[in-house]
């Protein structure tokens, strides 16, 4: 199995520069494939123009000597890639002062972008899509612009290479026990942490977000050391329902309200001014105006970063630790199969949705769930959770989203919306192989004490929990 773990990098100024100089010749190599990209596409489409016409003449033609019309065919990645590396020493010398994958690895990302271009027009096609629909968007490969606060590229396994007790500095050798990596073309940089996993590394990701630097690495490990850095699980046999909303982040079946930092709603005050004053600062306010970046503004830049980044760090803490404790208390998990990207088009619900990332609690509970060989079903987006009692099963059409209390109106009962909806959602799991337990107040009391450990607020609803 594969992992990852991101680990940030203590970066001084010259690996700061080397950086910026690998981000640049990433995005340089990319740029070039576009650029050539977009004029070998016109010719191609020119060339297909004559051979289709080409074709029905030769068809028609009674002729058995004629010689049939050749398909034109469009470059490849790998083209683009021979042809860069021929005129590479010649013209663009500056690209051997960092890693070769600065440069190497772009071709591949550039022949993805390209591969799932095509894949969409063929997808707009097959649906009958209209030409200036939004609904799926075929997206022509973009020239990539500098940033001063983002940036990444890669280095594959065969360049990586991580010691111990060395250093950039000569005097503090073999006298340290931190863990060093080897930049090619560079030298040792400190990682602020060990790695945990012993396998095979794949590649690394040297990325930068506002003022820091990270090492993304990609590892292949076996099974019994995913079991050795990991926590077992802590009960089996045991289910639950979960229902994603923005009253409460998750609402589990079993009377549990795990509620969500929303770390955007606690900080939007401080953005807008941040935002405000980096808009007085100088810099270009159209495409082709030529005023220049002021050094303000790039400063001011950081700021904004830096607060993103906070926002990001809280939001993806929150979704690991959630869906890590989710999948250690529970084998059988239910969710519904929500289109985050529909929803999102509710301009009036989209910052709050965001905000609780819906699509990355669903993702990493999938994959968790995978690696500790346990089953996460997902419902059908549309099933009538919310609207379906979880007694009797009738009915109610007419509930809307300000009914935050479910009441029946066969039966009586009277019950929390979203409780309501977990509870079905729970009934809806199938095919087990064996009779699912419900949590004892023991266990209930071990998984309150899991989120508490973590910091994540919980409530519970009483009404519904069996």
């Amino acid at each position: 199995m594969i992992v990852g773990q991101v680990i940030e990098l203590k970066a001084n100024n010259k690996f700061f520069t080397y950086c910026r100089k690998a981000f640049g010749v990433r995005r340089f190599a990319y740029n070039w494939c576009v650029a050539k990209f977009k004029k070998d596409y016109v010719a191609h489409l020119a060339a297909m123009d004559r051979y289709t016409r080409e074709l029905a003449e030769y068809q028609k033609s009674p002729l058995q000597s004629t010689v049939a019309p050749v398909k034109p065919k469009l470059p490849t990645w790998q083209d683009y890639k021979k042809e860069f590396n021929a005129i590479r020493l010649e013209k663009y010398p500056f690209t051997y002062e960092v890693t070769k994958y600065a440069s190497q690895q772009t071709f591949v990302n550039f022949g993805t972008s390209v591969k799932s271009y095509f894949e969409n027009v063929k997808k707009r096609k097959k649906t009958k899509v209209k030409k200036n629909s939004k609904k799926r968007k075929a997206f022509f490969p973009k020239f990539k612009k500098k940033s001063y606060q983002h940036g990444s590229f890669y280095i594959g396994g065969d360049q990586v290479k991580l010691v111990t007790g060395k250093s950039c500095s000569k005097k503090l050798e073999n006298q340290s026990s931190k863990q060093y990596m080897n930049i090619p073309n560079f030298g040792y940089v400190q990682l602020k942490e060990k790695l945990r996993f012993n396998g095979h590394i794949n590649g690394v990701t040297i990325s930068q977000r506002a003022d820091r630097i990270y090492a993304s690495f990609s590892i292949e490990i076996t099974e019994e050391e995913y079991c050795r850095t990991h926590k077992a699980a802590v009960q089996n046999n045991t289910a639950a329902g979960i229902d994603l909303g923005l009253k409460s982040a998750l609402m589990l079946s079993d009377g549990i309200s795990i509620e969500s930092p929303k770390p955007l709603k606690a900080k939007l005050r401080r953005l807008a001014r941040l935002q405000r004053q980096l808009n007085r600062k100088q810099h270009p306010r159209a495409k082709g105006d030529k005023t220049k970046l002021s050094r303000n503004y790039i400063k001011h830049s950081r700021k904004v970063s830096k607060l993103y980044l906070s926002i990001s760090n809280i939001r993806k803490d929150f979704s690991q630790k959630i869906t890590s404790i989710l999948a250690n208390h529970y084998e059988y998990l239910c969710m519904e199969d929500l289109n985050v990207k529909g929803m999102m088009s509710n301009h009036k619900l989209a910052r709050a949705i965001s905000d609780v990332g819906f699509y990355n609690i669903k993702n990493n509970l999938i994959y968790k769930m995978e690696y500790k060989h346990r089953k996460l079903q997902e419902v059908d987006r549309f099933y009538a959770s919310s609207k379906t009692c979880s007694k009797c099963g009738a009915l109610k059409k007419d509930l809307t989203l300000r009914d935050r209390i479910y009441e029946c109106p066969e039966c009586g009962l009277t019950i929390d919306r979203d409780l309501n909806a977990a509870i079905n959602l729970r009934q809806q799991i199938k095919n087990v192989g064996e009779a699912i337990s419900e949590l004892m107040p023991v266990e209930l009391t071990a998984l309150l004490s899991d989120l508490a450990i973590n910091g994540i607020a919980t409530s519970s609803v009483e009404a519904g929990i069996w």
